[in-house]
């Protein structure tokens, strides 16, 4: 009487087709455990640990697709492992399943696991791999885009994301991938918005790239970083047993204008982690642990361009030193720069801003900060390479640096070029604007440098530096012991 009273009758049980059963889900999902995007989870993760989430969620599909792959699993798949003992999740775009398109379902199951990476505190890795989104969705599909990109920004300083391309990122995605810390590529993989094909500007987005090589390599490099990085911005500066010798005195060496010579030599047994290797030459960045402190290292490289600083690296440092100060990484900048890249595509790229980014990115940090000129700081490099002006808490230079607004040459052309004669050459005017003018006494007296220091005691100062300045990070310091030098 009931169901007639309330018009019940009327209804009939639906007829339920076409879904499968649990047994055959679960079927479905282990026929896939060889797939490419599967062993590239695995190259990552430590050996049977990840896990996945929401791994039967289905595609949706709009009015113009067809229907007869209804039942595939959706194009993205989400979890989380172990990576060298360390918590961190992921999430990997599959190509396999209906080419990794984007849409709302996408969209969803990557925010739910930024949600859950942020609760816990722990990095995301992104895996991409897509042909984009659904033409046929309409504005649904493209607000998936606006969805995991707020995500990602939401997630920005507040947990590592490292984007690992290993396919098609291309279009939005490409944007996508650049809101993460570090973008490693593999070598035969695209990145960009449009096709080079359309554009002629083939690796016009090489800016992006921390690593790209074989896709072997680059989950190595992925799990070297995750591994050395704090999980998340709340743990602060990480102090650890150092394992070398924290008064090793290197010898009166010169580098040659090596910046891989010189952060060898101040790291830790010499290792250190390269970020964005194949772009902007001219300046070195790598995390390293230097006397047991996590940091991070930029190094002038004066045998490219005399580690002159261009558009390309001052973007490269304001990027590297922004990501240090989020993640409680001390900063060592090693300098020798005789100062600005003059030319027209310098000026014809925005200069004056990428500048203004480097010194506020130095300015703004509040990591200890330890600066060191090696050879020389000419003119803007003297003030934008960690200068005290910038923030710096304590500032060395070697007995042997040039440090003035001018380079002896050009100081000598510029303002001395009337006082030279038969007896009182060019040479001797330059020997001697290097001996009073660019001295490092100079600029110690100016108070703008803390000490004088021999080459030799390079690792030395910093390391005891360094110590210094972390003492007030959360974790108790070990092993810190300073003799005399």
């Amino acid at each position: 009487m009931a169901n007639r009273e309330f018009g019940l009758d009327k209804y009939t049980k639906p007829e339920i087709c076409g879904l499968p059963t649990v047994d055959e889900l679960r079927s479905a999902l282990l026929a896939s455990e060889n797939s490419d995007v599967r062993n590239q989870l695995a190259m990552l993760f430590d050996d049977s640990s990840f896990v996945e989430v929401s791994a039967y969620v289905k595609r949706g599909f709009s009015d113009f697709v067809a229907t007869e792959k209804a039942n595939e699993f959706e194009g993205v798949i989400c979890g989380y492992g172990a990576i060298d003992g360390k918590l961190a999740f992921a999430f990997a775009e599959d190509a396999s399943r209906m080419g990794g398109v984007i849409d709302e379902r996408h969209a969803k199951k990557i925010v739910d696991l930024y949600n859950l990476a942020v609760k816990n505190g722990a990095p995301v890795i992104g895996i991409f791999n897509s042909n984009g989104t659904d033409i046929f969705a309409g504005t649904a599909g493209l607000a998936a885009y606006g969805k995991i990109m707020a995500s990602v920004s939401n997630a920005s300083g507040v947990i590592p994301q490292i984007a690992f391309v290993t396919g098609k990122c291309i279009g939005l995605c490409s944007a996508v991938a650049a809101m993460f810390d570090f973008t490693v590529k593999a070598t035969d993989a695209s990145l960009y918005v449009s096709s080079p094909a359309l554009t002629g500007a083939e690796g016009a987005q090489d800016s992006l790239i921390a690593y790209s090589g074989s896709l072997e390599q680059c989950a190595g490099y992925v799990r070297n970083l995750v591994s050395f990085l704090p999980v998340n911005s709340d743990m602060g500066i990480v102090v650890e047993s150092c394992t070398d010798n924290l008064n090793k005195m290197i010898g009166e060496v010169d580098f040659a204008g090596d910046a891989y010579s010189v952060i060898a030599t101040v790291a830790d047994n010499g290792v250190s982690y390269e970020v964005s290797g194949g772009f902007a030459p001219s300046v070195v960045t790598a995390f390293a642990t230097v006397a047991g402190v996590r940091c991070g290292i930029v190094a002038n490289s004066f045998a490219n361009n005399e580690g002159r600083i261009d558009v390309a690296s001052a973007r490269k440092i304001s990027k590297f030193i922004n990501f240090c100060n989020a993640f409680s990484l001390p900063i060592v900048t090693l300098v020798d720069s005789l100062g600005l890249a003059i030319d027209k595509d310098n000026e014809m790229n925005f200069f004056a801003p990428e500048l203004a980014r480097l010194a506020t990115a130095y300015a703004g940090a509040n990591v200890p900060k330890i600066t060191v000129v090696i050879g020389h700081a000419i003119g803007a490099s003297f003030v934008l390479l960690g200068s005290k002006a910038l923030g710096a808490d304590v500032v060395y230079t070697t007995d042997n640096s040039e440090i003035c607004a001018l380079a002896a040459e050009s100081g000598v052309a510029f303002a001395w070029d009337k006082y030279i004669t038969l007896e009182n050459t060019r040479e001797n005017l330059i020997d001697e604007w290097r001996r009073d003018v660019s001295s490092p006494a100079r600029a110690a007296a100016s108070g703008e440098i803390d000490d004088i220091i021999s080459t030799n005691e390079l690792r030395a100062r910093i390391c005891s530096a360094l110590l210094m300045l972390s003492a007030k990070g959360q974790n108790a310091l070990t092993g810190f012991k300073v003799l005399p030098l």
